[in-house]
């Protein structure tokens, strides 16, 4: 990450993730990722900075955007090309005339009123997720882009010690030409496979120690050191990536889902059929405040109460992303989340 210290030094006080939740690279990154992209800025009476003057601060820097990530790369000159962009989700008539805080209240109460799962002696906490991320390449006012798909695995202790696989499949495209740009800026065409295992009191350090059960306190919980205001559509995403790291109690889920019914602005965007072919309820916060117009999504299950998934998608502008609105710019799709033996 040496790299992306260099550009948030170069933005200075103009990086409005540099306050962030400590340890929370992931949040960072797409904040700069979003700055670099527009001419908006995030924060309360912060004074706009053009999109010309930050791109010339973070000097012969490409951002690789990623909603889980940034990659710097030496700056070369390529030409813009549409990236492939899944298909919107189509949603449904909702699944009840309720307000989105009365419905997800009642979800809260569904998910609290699940049974524990099952915890046989041995085992750590195992999550499994799809995820998909649009990486693009901003340079010289052009931009490339293609799809990077990733299958998360990870395995947490209870003193937080832990190992997580995240695996990359192949970029896709939408023409041979975008490929071959790819490539000869140095882009991977292949898959990875990246292993990281995480002594005690490491694994996803942000968010350490036992989740709260109560919605005010995991609000807190989730903003613990922060310095500057949370916007709410901030909390959303805070409850997507914690579902992605965790495996939740019932109670947990609970109290994660009475937060979100508590956002300004939380809307229901009806019932959907997600990426894995799951039958949920979709609630949405659109909001630009991360500077792109955005509609952030959660899935949840009216079975049970769990999260199945989330989405952001651009609404009416794409700054200098080149996609087609609207379009979706990342998804997460829970697959697994129960206990199992750590691997060797």
């Amino acid at each position: 990450m040496n790299a992306v210290d260099d550009v948030r030094d170069l933005l200075g006080g103009l990086d409005p993730a540099r306050d962030g939740r400590p340890g929370d690279e992931e949040s960072r990154a797409r904040e700069l990722t979003r700055i670099l992209a527009t001419d908006r800025t995030v924060g309360n009476g912060r004074r706009r900075i053009p999109r010309r003057r930050l791109l010339l601060m973070a000097g012969a820097a490409v951002l690789a955007v990623a909603a889980g990530g940034v990659a710097i790369e030496a700056a070369r000159e390529p030409r813009s090309a549409w990236a492939a962009t899944p298909a919107i989700l189509t949603f449904g008539p909702p699944a009840s005339d309720e307000r989105a805080d009365a419905r997800l209240r009642h979800l809260a109460e569904v998910a609290a009123g699940q049974p524990a799962p099952d915890r046989p002696a041995g085992t750590v906490e195992h999550l499994e997720s799809a995820n998909w991320f649009l990486n693009s390449s901003i340079s010289g006012g052009r931009t490339t882009s293609g799809v990077v798909p990733q299958q998360w695995r990870s395995w947490r202790t209870d003193d937080d010690a832990g190992r997580m696989i995240k695996k990359e499949l192949p970029p896709t495209f939408r023409s041979e030409a975008d490929r071959r740009e790819w490539q000869r800026r140095g882009g991977r065409v292949g898959s990875s496979r990246e292993v990281t295992d995480y002594p005690a009191g490491q694994f996803h350090s942000g968010w350490s120690g036992a989740v709260p059960t109560d919605p005010t306190a995991l609000r807190a919980w989730f903003t613990t050191g922060m310095t500057v205001d949370v916007a709410p559509v901030q909390y959303l995403e805070y409850v997507a990536e914690l579902a992605g790291v965790r495996l939740l109690s019932p109670a947990q889920r609970a109290a994660a889902l009475r937060l979100l019914a508590s956002l300004p602005g939380i809307t229901v965007s009806g019932t959907v059929t997600d990426r894995a072919g799951r039958a949920g309820e979709a609630f949405s916060i659109t909001s630009d405040a991360h500077g792109l117009p955005a509609q952030y999504t959660v899935i949840v299950d009216a079975r049970s109460g769990s999260l199945l998934g989330y989405e952001e998608v651009l609404t009416t502008t794409a700054g200098m992303l080149n996609v087609t609105i609207p379009a979706v710019i990342s998804y997460r799709s829970y697959l697994v989340a129960e206990y199992a033996v750590m691997p060797r």
